[in-house]
């Protein structure tokens, strides 16, 4: 019975490696594979190692393959601020008056003599554009400005007896254009044509004054019948003298420039802001 058994046990293990697997040539009996997934890697090949067909770890050139794509910042915008633009300054003497000046040329923002605190006169704007008010005066403040030949009782230095009367007081024209000697009184020996004493003048004895001697831009000079210089003929003239500013007018190149031989002036012409 024993041997039956046996016999009928060997007989199927026979037929079970047929059906399932091989016998091999030794007589042993190989049993299949069991295929099992979880024992493969995803990237296996098919001799179970995770290598491409060259052996090596990756990709067929070697390198090794990163699925997730490289995270690159943005730059940061570049931020610009208006505000910090530099204009570039102004040039004096290009008609536009910039913030860092008074005036230029002509453009004087309507500014005048009286905005500038005077009562009358020019108002220019100098080469270095700022206000001139040199041309500008208040008649009655007392003050003797350079368009003025007296203010008030400021007589600038003159008198009577300086002007070659025997005494009495000067009196200055409403406008203070001109100095009147109507109140000056004059001297005791006068009329015989002899310039004599302290006598100014005598008929057509002057002295030698001339109304530009004294002080005058230009005119007659005369001698009254009390011997004293007659300086109604005489003009003050509202003009810059040699080396001071001028107003450059390129139709009238005198413009505010005192005549030839006025103040020194040897041509009489405002060489763009200086009288020559």
């Amino acid at each position: 019975m024993p041997n039956k058994f046996a016999g009928m046990g060997l007989m199927f293990a026979l037929l079970l490696a047929c059906a399932e697997g091989s016998v091999s040539d030794s007589g042993s009996v190989y049993l299949p594979t069991t295929y099992n997934p979880t024992s493969v890697s995803a990237g296996s090949n098919s001799n179970g190692s995770n290598s491409d067909s060259d052996g090596s770890e990756g990709d067929s050139d070697g390198t090794s393959e990163d699925s997730s794509e490289p995270t690159t910042s943005p730059p940061d915008p570049v931020t610009t601020n208006p505000g910090t633009t530099s204009t570039p300054a102004g040039v004096c003497g290009d008609g536009n008056v910039d913030p860092e000046e008074e005036c230029d040329g002509e453009s004087l923002v309507g500014s005048t003599c009286m905005t500038e605190g005077y009562g009358a006169g020019t108002l220019v704007c100098g080469p270095d554009c700022k206000l001139f008010t040199d041309g500008c005066y208040t008649c009655g403040d007392n003050i003797v400005h350079m368009a003025e030949a007296c203010d008030g009782t400021n007589f600038n230095g003159k008198s009577c007896q300086s002007l070659g009367y025997g005494g009495g007081n000067l009196v200055c024209a409403a406008n203070c254009k001109s100095i009147e000697t109507g109140g000056c009184t004059p001297l005791a020996s006068c009329g015989n044509g002899v310039l004599e004493g302290a006598e100014q003048c005598d008929g057509g004895q002057l002295g030698g004054q001339t109304c530009v001697g004294l002080g005058y831009d230009q005119g007659a000079l005369g001698c009254s019948p009390s011997c004293t210089l007659d300086t109604s003929g005489c003009e003050t003239l509202n003009c810059a003298g040699q080396g001071e500013f001028c107003i450059f007018d390129e139709n009238n190149p005198q413009s505010n420039c005192c005549p030839a031989g006025v103040k020194d002036n040897i041509l009489g012409i405002c060489d763009i802001f200086i009288c020559f």
